[in-house]
């Protein structure tokens, strides 16, 4: 017969099946009087060698006889020795089979989304917490926190992959402001997450106590214990000395370690897991534009916004350097480009106050916009609900200006001075949706500067329908 797995996963509950079948079993020979005084100086050596020689003697079907008698007939969920283990310690009961089942039923559509979001962050986080000397393990407390999303909200305020509050992720070095909130950041919020649980372990010893208060909070952790006068998770949850969320906590974590870390031994086949994350890093001076750093990368906005979620408003922070991941392979090219991007053209975006009777269409017309291009720099903002004073981010070629309402009727740009034009032959430019100053004179391999004098521009704003004359060297 086949040999029956693990019930019950686990240290403690590995030894508890050991001994139960030690036990059952005939006692062991005699002890050669060469080996009594060994026995007095380590009787738990011997003790272990009796054990393994009458689990040895046992048969495969004594064994799972053994199992059968501990824990009934209820359904087996077999490991095999061959399969995964843990680095964090696993109990299952009844709690844990319950989330165990909820995952695998009415939860299971969601939890198949996690499980392909996994792909995208498990091995940055794994290296993270290995680099922290911690069990590489607790990066599925990202799964039952936000589901590996870097965008989750929570209801409590809480952000991103690890659902930090603002206060506890000050704490732990994240940047939050207007600009940016590096919660939303996968690797800076995973560093943080990893500082934070290590605090948490140092002070209760227990990683289920350490889950337990990143979930609740180490204050109600430690009243808890005080009241009970017990240190142990399932006593204080047995008691009730826990919230219910944090009662729930440990047993959602175990269950979902359980399954992430063998997703087909539960029924989730064929997950198709998104590529794991990689990236060149740049740094940028000052507040620049993700289209400007997405047109100098020679790179897709969204491609930039997916590797930076925590640049809330499509532009880097003001005042300070910043560094802003890219595509792989794409770091040079940026580097190269950038370098060239005059201080003027380096932020492409204004700021929009809705106005009472304001539409998006009007807004996006009067800016000389399309309207996806204003919803996709809002998050999707729903046209039927603009409120009179949101601020809106209306991307567009141009420097940055106070905020300010758009202007009723679109006004052509202005041209005050005389146009300084050379001899020679030109082409006559008329400008599209998303055309900027600094991306038409790099296509045309002249400078922003030029393109301003040989049209008497005093602004780099151009809009849809405007002509720009570009005059041809003998290059071009």
């Amino acid at each position: 017969m086949k040999r029956a797995g693990w019930l019950v996963i686990g240290l403690a509950a590995a030894s508890t099946l050991v001994v139960g079948c030690a036990t059952k079993r005939p006692a062991a020979a005699p002890v050669p009087a060469s080996s009594e005084g060994a026995l007095v100086e380590d009787s738990v050596g011997l003790l272990l060698a009796q054990v393994a020689e009458s689990v040895t003697a046992a048969t495969d079907a004594e064994l799972e006889a053994e199992v059968r008698e501990m824990f009934g007939e209820r359904e087996a969920r077999e490991l095999e020795s061959e399969g995964p283990s843990w680095d964090i310690p696993i109990t299952v009961n009844d709690a844990v089979e319950r989330w165990l089942e909820y995952f695998q039923t009415d939860g299971r559509e969601n939890f198949a989304i996690y499980l392909s979001r996994a792909g995208r962050y498990e091995s940055m986080m794994r290296a993270v917490f290995r680099d922290a000397r911690l069990p590489e393990d607790l990066v599925y407390l990202s799964l039952i926190e936000s589901g590996f999303s870097p965008r989750a909200y929570s209801r409590a305020r809480a952000v991103g992959l690890w659902q930090f509050i603002s206060s506890t992720a000050r704490l732990y070095g994240l940047q939050i402001s207007y600009w940016v909130d590096e919660r939303r950041d996968p690797i800076l919020a995973t560093k943080a997450a990893a500082a934070h649980l290590r605090d948490l372990y140092q002070e209760f010893g227990s990683w289920y106590l350490a889950a337990a208060a990143y979930n609740g909070g180490a204050s109600r952790v430690r009243r808890s214990i005080d009241r009970s006068g017990s240190d142990d998770f399932w006593t204080l949850s047995q008691r009730r000395y826990l919230r219910s969320e944090t009662r729930n906590y440990v047993p959602k974590l175990l269950a979902a370690t359980l399954i992430a870390k063998q997703p087909e031994h539960f029924g989730f086949v064929e997950i198709e897991q998104l590529p794991p994350l990689s990236y060149d890093v740049v740094q940028v001076a000052d507040a620049t534009s993700l289209d400007v750093i997405a047109a100098a990368a020679a790179v897709s906005v969204a491609e930039l916004m997916e590797l930076n979620p925590q640049i809330l408003r499509g532009v880097t922070p003001p005042g300070q350097r910043y560094s802003v991941r890219v595509p792989p392979g794409h770091g040079h090219t940026f580097a190269v480009a950038y370098a060239t991007v005059a201080p003027s053209e380096r932020v492409t975006w204004v700021q929009h106050v809705v106005r009472r009777g304001d539409t998006l269409s009007e807004i996006a017309q009067a800016y000389g916009v399309s309207v996806s291009a204003i919803r996709a720099a809002n998050g999707g903002v729903d046209p039927r609900r603009l409120r009179v004073g949101q601020r809106l981010i209306v991307p567009r070629a141009g420097r940055l200006p106070r905020f300010t309402a758009a202007p009723r009727v679109r006004q052509s740009t202005a041209r005050t001075i005389s146009p300084q034009r050379p001899d020679g032959p030109y082409i006559t430019y008329r400008v599209q949706n998303g055309d900027s100053l600094w991306a038409i004179a790099q296509r045309y391999a002249v400078t922003p500067r030029d393109l301003m004098l040989w049209n008497g521009l005093t602004s780099s704003v151009i809009h849809p329908g405007d002509e720009v004359r570009i005059y041809l060297g003998p290059d071009n």
